[in-house]
């Protein structure tokens, strides 16, 4: 009896140090196991769970050396500050770096002799190379008594073949780039009596200042009588003094509807303007400006072409190949590299050119042009620029850039 005693003495011990110890923390130890193992266990399914990739761009590696040779560069045009003037000078500071090139930016008035004593001035700096909306033997001559510094002739040509010869004979030359203009005076005529104009005034520069211009008129006359109803009632050249013309068809043809201007320049929109041919006369011209826009939605503009900046580009492109490792592109530099313009006939292909054309980024990359440089791209020979020069319109520039 008294063992029996002694264990349940004994259970009842065990059974209150269980209690106590339950009441004392037991259940959250035991649930910080559970805690510990549930832990885990989520460890271990994020160390099996697979991890998500992020796609990444490819890294295009340039063609372009780190490290370039430094150039001064001439750049001639009469003046900077209009539309094109700009358009060219930023086009050319977009690159600039990536090519170690020093721009100078040379402004030769509309004179030609204030022209050829600015260049000359510029080229007793030390100028490395020089390319210039300049052409004539005058020209390459200047370039030759500065030290046989390399010449590119953009955006004009030598007035005849003659003329093209003589330079030609120069070691300096590298050639000549310009635009179709010819064609440019075509097309203008073609869209100003698809709009219905019949009588037609035409106004240029000074005939034989300039073949880019001589060969507008002669595109323009040429598409002229194709039409045995289209009407030439007026034509007058002066040194870019545009608006006197315009204002003296306005008062002396009232059955004007019509007007071709182979500069396309601000004044000619406010001579419109005030003359009240606004509503009566549809224009064509060459030359985008700052308020071409507007005269595309007013009804008054019919054409224009412009985009001759990446002209310049590519004249760059044949001074860099010549100043990098001496190539030559221009194999017969007697015969003019051309291309075309970018043409616009409405507001909506205006506003594409805005966005694509008159952007952030010009129409040429500096890795575009880099792909025209024998030195980087043993590839890159004439054709690859006449390829180039065959692709360029507004819709090239988008396939390459964008949307």
């Amino acid at each position: 009896m008294s063992m029996l005693k002694k264990t349940i003495c004994y259970l009842l011990a065990i059974l209150m140090l269980t209690a106590a110890l339950a009441g004392c923390g037991g259940e959250p130890a035991a649930k910080s196991v559970a805690e510990d193992v549930s832990t885990a266990s989520e460890q271990k399914a994020d160390e099996k769970a697979p991890v998500e990739k992020t796609e990444e761009e490819p890294v295009i590696k340039s063609i372009i050396p780190a490290e370039l040779p430094r150039y001064r560069i001439g750049v001639m045009y009469y003046t900077f500050t209009d539309k094109l003037g700009s358009q060219m000078k930023n086009a050319l500071d977009y690159i600039a770096d990536d090519f170690n090139v020093e721009f100078e930016y040379i402004e030769a008035s509309w004179s030609a002799e204030a022209g050829q004593a600015a260049m000359e001035t510029a080229l007793q700096t030390g100028l490395d190379g020089i390319i210039a909306v300049s052409s004539g033997v005058a020209v390459v001559e200047a370039c030759k008594k500065a030290g046989n510094v390399p010449f590119v002739s953009i955006q004009v040509e030598p007035i005849d073949n003659d003329v093209a010869a003589d330079m030609a004979a120069y070691d300096c030359y590298l050639g000549a780039v310009s635009e179709n203009d010819m064609q440019v005076g075509i097309n203008a005529v073609e869209a100003l009596y698809e709009s219905g104009v019949r009588n037609l005034a035409i106004c240029g520069l000074t005939q034989g200042y300039a073949r880019s211009h001589d060969d507008r008129m002669r595109g323009v006359k040429s598409a002229i009588k194709q039409y045995d109803d289209l009407n030439l009632i007026a034509e007058d050249y002066t040194l870019a003094e545009y608006a006197k013309s315009v204002s003296s068809f306005a008062a002396a043809y009232p059955e004007l509807d019509g007007l071709f201007v182979s500069q396309g320049v601000e004044s000619i929109y406010q001579t419109m303007n005030t003359e009240g041919l606004i509503g009566s006369v549809k224009l064509a011209m060459v030359d985008i400006s700052e308020s071409t826009g507007d005269y595309f939605d007013n009804g008054t503009l019919v054409y224009i072409a412009g985009g001759q900046y990446g002209t310049t580009m590519i004249g760059f492109a044949l001074l860099y190949n010549y100043l990098c490792d001496g190539t030559r592109i221009i194999p017969d530099t007697s015969v003019t590299l051309r291309r075309p313009f970018l043409e616009v006939k409405s507001s909506e292909e205006y506003q594409h050119y805005v966005k694509h054309v008159d952007g952030d980024i010009p129409v040429y990359t500096a890795e575009e042009i880099a792909q025209l440089i024998h030195g980087f791209n043993p590839d890159a020979n004439y054709g690859t620029f006449a390829k180039a020069a065959a692709d360029y319109s507004l819709e090239d520039i988008v396939a390459r850039h964008g949307e």
